[in-house]
């Protein structure tokens, strides 16, 4: 071979090599997938390395296991059972999940059907970690740490707010919201095909894909899914929702009422929706949006007549002590008076208690015959 040859194909090799660091810090870079299989403690027979036993211990695949069926039993399996019947949305579009978390399960219960998940809330989503480029000691406490947030998961059903915001502030071993997320769709039996950073657009007023981003530009991510050939996306951004912020970012706000002209979720939303410094979001949702689906924590009873008629599920009788003992009397009142639609067979949000936790769905009253009904 001549020579000139020989380095051209030198020089190829080596770029390959680079790009590959360059993807995913090693030459044998993991896919999406796998690393998203890992954080759920699935094994994956296209990983050299398997991962349930020699990258995060057989301990750990048991431990996600176990929480994991403890969820399934007594929240995840009921709610979709049961939203299958008293919710019913139809299939395709997207649903908008306010002061959401990294809360994937809850939504994708709920609303099965849909092809777009759009979650808001303050944490940084931050880029995913592959334990397999950490070194032994810092792998064995990212999952050890891991290990903690899903045994309280399931007992709790989801991963709580202080708990996340002490990760964002942890230096040492740090999970980040995005690999909880990618954990979630694993388990809740999709592919993860991709995951990439996203940000407001001036131009489009939409969130898009960021190129060649820096960590710190991870405060929003979007993850593309695939399951049974149905390609769904779930938009992870950060944002505060707050009067102030909004009426200083016209950008966000308009982003965010056009958001609430979907399908709404919201879930241990820490009654801010009833609060003053939270009007806009408040009024953005009984103004627009066709579906809520929500508990005690969410918009005031007294405004969901706005929307339509309000179907009232398990009891309520008064808020989570952690809360203002004041907030949603008129909810109170009117589970007092027995206009429930039923029972709520399943643990939801704060309020853990058969003869406490509650839900509420209001569809929005049809005006004329062209308008969507969901």
């Amino acid at each position: 071979m001549p020579r000139s040859l020989r380095c051209h194909r030198h020089l190829v090799l080596i770029g390959l090599f680079l790009a590959l660091l360059g993807a995913g810090g090693s030459a044998n870079a993991r896919t999406t997938d796998s690393l998203a299989r890992a954080y759920a403690g699935l094994p994956d027979s296209r990983q050299a390395t398997s991962n349930d036993v020699p990258e995060a211990g057989a301990a750990y695949g048991k431990t996600v296991d176990q929480s994991w069926i403890a969820y399934r039993n007594s929240t995840g399996q009921p709610a979709a059972n049961w939203a299958a019947k008293h919710i019913a949305a139809p299939a395709g579009g997207t649903v908008f999940y306010p002061f959401a978390g990294p809360d994937l399960v809850t939504v994708a219960q709920l609303f099965p059907a849909a092809e777009r998940y759009v979650l808001v809330a303050m944490q940084p989503a931050q880029p995913p970690v592959d334990p397999l480029q950490l070194s032994e000691a810092a792998r064995q406490n990212f999952y050890r740490k891991f290990s903690g947030e899903w045994r309280k998961f399931g007992r709790l059903g989801f991963f709580r707010t202080n708990d996340l915001d002490a990760d964002v502030r942890d230096k040492q071993v740090r999970i980040g919201l995005t690999p909880i997320l990618m954990a979630f769709a694993a388990r809740l039996g999709y592919t993860v095909v991709e995951v990439s950073p996203i940000a407001l657009s001036p131009e489009t007023g939409e969130f898009e894909p960021l190129v060649n981003a820096r960590t710190d530009a991870w405060n929003a991510v979007r993850l593309t899914l695939s399951r049974a050939g149905k390609t769904v996306r779930v938009d992870y951004v950060r944002m505060d929702l707050s009067n102030s912020y909004l009426e200083s970012h016209e950008l966000s706000r308009v982003w965010m009422t056009r958001m609430a002209r979907h399908p709404v979720l919201l879930k241990a939303a820490s009654h801010l929706p009833q609060n003053a410094s939270f009007s806009i979001i408040r009024d953005a949702l009984v103004t627009n949006t066709p579906l809520l689906v929500q508990d005690e924590t969410g918009v005031d009873y007294r405004e969901l007549g706005k929307i339509g008629d309000v179907a009232l599920y398990g009891h309520f009788e008064r808020p989570h002590p952690l809360f203002n003992p004041k907030s949603q009397q008129s909810l109170a009142a009117a589970y007092r008076v027995g206009k429930t639609s039923g029972e709520l067979p399943f643990a939801f949000s704060y309020q853990k208690g058969s003869n406490q936790r509650c839900l509420q769905v209001v569809r929005r009253r049809v005006v004329g015959a062209t308008a969507q009904v969901y």
